[in-house]
């Protein structure tokens, strides 16, 4: 027996059908009161109320989904024919005055076999405060003790549709039960399912174009078998939120998850490829400049979060967000003399060895270092002519690498021409 005319003609009801909420249209379009739904959740109430508005559309009758308490006060002022409203959701408006719930003559309980502890204590206050003589449906995914209780506490002695029935007749065949097949699925939110499809694909390939994959599930035992059937070798791939995998492990086993790339593994990848890059860097030989900008902050600064600062620098940079700093430093202008250093690259030195010395020892401003030259026996030394004398008198006597540096000021050719250092 079907359960629409018997909904259309305002009894009670408890139908047993699977957690879809397209399934539900069908079911509450022939609802002929003010109706409300109420929901385990938000999510659920947006779903439901995209799944009825296409049937009540004709008739002129607006579907709301109630997902927050000031959007939903005037939402419920309009009077709407149906309000889909989470079960929480609706006991705090009706505690602020705002759900007219005695203006509903039907009241739908959409799977409330998923209400956690919480929303059940709710649903019980919130259906006290409803018409004792409204119509009452009750849709379950669970054909168990679950939704007896569920049916004898809010729709007493209401017509059930759908369940198993508890004595076998003999005129009627037992109706088929058990998985239908094997089947594979992704877990995701309604409104990420495209994404989640297109996960699936990329997982699945190179065979994506023998892939079958669904989303919704299947609202059927039927649609589940010729699902399978269509599927053939390869088993079906299903997109689901959480709250309909029991559904799904009623019709299908072995019921498995498919692996896919999530968001954060996309993330994590992006993070490898900028640690390489990262590593790349510091295995060059030509952060001099940059050191000497980072070498009084090290002074200050763990060096970590220094490096973490940089980082962050550099990626509001790269994607043309203006960076909250100080004006950008001028560049270096003026006579440039080089330092000849007594260290070279068979001493194991670095620029970043140097241009610690510079800063720290010798106090030399950072804009002041050109391009330091690492040759095997010495190094060469970049250097604004006004800084070059107190550099070389800072650096003669340190101690780098274990040798005792000397330093002075090449007087080769080129020393004194009037340009700016050159930067890495």
């Amino acid at each position: 027996m079907d359960a629409v005319p018997v909904i259309s003609r305002g009894h009670n009801v408890a139908v047993l059908l699977p957690p879809v909420p397209e399934a539900v249209r069908p079911l509450l379009a022939a609802v002929t009161a003010r109706l409300i739904v109420l929901t385990p959740d938000a999510d659920r109430a947006v779903q439901v109320a995209a799944a009825l508005a296409p049937a009540f559309a004709a008739s002129g009758g607006r579907v709301v989904a109630v997902t927050g308490h000031k959007r939903g006060t005037h939402l419920l002022a309009g009077e709407p024919q149906v309000a889909c409203v989470a079960v929480l959701d609706a006991l705090a408006l009706l505690r602020a005055s705002a759900l007219p719930l005695r203006g509903y003559a039907a009241i739908a309980l959409a799977w409330p076999e998923a209400l956690d502890t919480d929303a059940a204590a709710a649903l019980e206050a919130v259906m006290a405060e409803a018409e004792r003589d409204a119509q009452r449906i009750i849709i379950t995914a669970d054909a168990g003790s679950t939704a007896q209780h569920l049916i004898e506490r809010y729709a007493f002695k209401a017509m059930t549709f759908g369940f198993p029935p508890t004595e076998p007749s003999e005129d009627a065949p037992p109706a088929p039960s058990g998985p239908v097949g094997a089947a594979r699925y992704v877990v995701a939110p309604a409104r990420q399912f495209e994404d989640a499809r297109r996960r699936a694909l990329d997982a699945l390939a190179p065979d994506r174009d023998e892939a079958v994959i669904v989303a919704p599930p299947p609202v059927s035992r039927d649609a589940a078998l010729a699902l399978v059937r269509v599927a053939g070798d390869t088993a079906p791939v299903i997109v689901a939120e959480p709250w309909q995998l029991g559904w799904l492990r009623a019709l299908f086993a072995p019921l498995t998850p498919l692996p896919v790339a999530t968001a954060a593994d996309a993330e994590e990848r992006k993070v490898d490829a900028e640690r390489a890059r990262l590593t790349r860097l510091a295995e060059a030989d030509d952060l001099g400049p940059e050191l000497m900008v980072l070498a009084p902050l090290l002074t200050r600064f763990d060096a970590a979060v220094v490096a973490a600062a940089a980082l962050r620098l550099a990626r509001t940079t790269r994607r043309g967000t203006p960076v909250e700093s100080g004006p950008a430093p001028a560049a270096p202008s003026g006579a440039v003399a080089k330092l000849w250093v007594g260290i070279g690259r068979k001493d194991n030195v670095r620029p970043g060895d140097l241009v610690g010395a510079l800063a720290n020892q010798a106090k030399v401003p950072a804009d002041a270092v050109g391009k330091i030259e690492v040759r095997d026996l010495f190094c060469l030394v970049e250097i604004r002519a006004d800084q070059a004398e107190r550099a070389a008198k800072g650096l003669t006597g340190m101690v780098v690498k274990g040798r005792r540096l000397v330093a002075r000021v090449d007087r080769g050719p080129g020393a004194g021409a009037h340009r700016p250092p050159r930067r890495v």
